[in-house]
């Protein structure tokens, strides 16, 4: 897997030929796999797909890989390791889909609201930054899934204040929310969403930051 992983890297997708297609099929064979080899699969898989299929989101490949990954992180969703790994090299295949994302949103948020509260701030970094990846692509609008959004936020940066690595986790959340603001309906969606947190003393520095800065 390694040597696939190498070979990924530094070969054309015509080089690969029709060897790519029979790959990525092992991958998507061995995504259920063993710790051990877990990262090489995700690294791979999303190295292939990307590679041999460029802007071509509507290939099946891309919807089985992230089908996959996303059933497998399903079934063990405390994992660390696994999480870490996904997140980490996820980026390049969220980028690929843009707004085929859409698709996967009922089973993206759920993990995403789950790891956000994590102890540990590289999966805490990580999914914020996939989350900001995720919004940018796809321009959330009126989606079911904004006002559950909103709340995750407010309550991670309320938790955040006990953590020492706050200084990193909340400017991203100001991001992400400056990001809603901008791509919702700024006087209808976002103001209904925010009202419940309006007066809200420990949010007075983020409700100041979101109506007066601009992106």
């Amino acid at each position: 897997m390694i040597t696939f992983v190498h070979l990924a890297k530094n070969v054309s997708s015509g080089d690969l030929g029709l060897y790519g297609d029979v790959v990525l099929d092992a991958c998507c064979q061995n995504i259920a796999s063993d710790d051990e080899i877990w990262i090489h699969v995700v690294e791979l898989s999303v190295l292939l797909v990307t590679k041999i299929h460029p802007n071509n989101p509507r290939s099946p490949w891309y919807e089985m890989i992230m089908n996959e990954m996303l059933g497998h992180l399903e079934r063990q969703p405390r994992n660390k390791e696994r999480r870490i790994t996904w997140l980490r090299f996820v980026e390049p295949l969220l980028n690929s889909l843009g707004l085929f994302l859409l698709a996967h949103f009922r089973r993206i948020f759920p993990l995403f609201f789950q790891w956000m509260h994590s102890d540990d701030a590289e999966t805490v970094l990580l999914v914020l930054e996939r989350l900001e990846t995720v919004l940018r692509l796809t321009w959330i609008r009126n989606s079911p899934v904004f006002p559950r959004l909103v709340d995750e936020l407010v309550s991670l940066y309320k938790e955040s204040s006990m953590r020492k690595d706050r200084d990193d986790i909340r400017p991203l959340i100001l991001r992400i929310l400056m990001l809603l603001r901008q791509y919702l309906n700024p006087t209808v969606y976002f103001p209904i969403s925010w009202s419940q947190y309006q007066e809200d003393p420990n949010l007075s520095t983020v409700s100041q930051h979101i109506w007066t800065s601009s992106t």
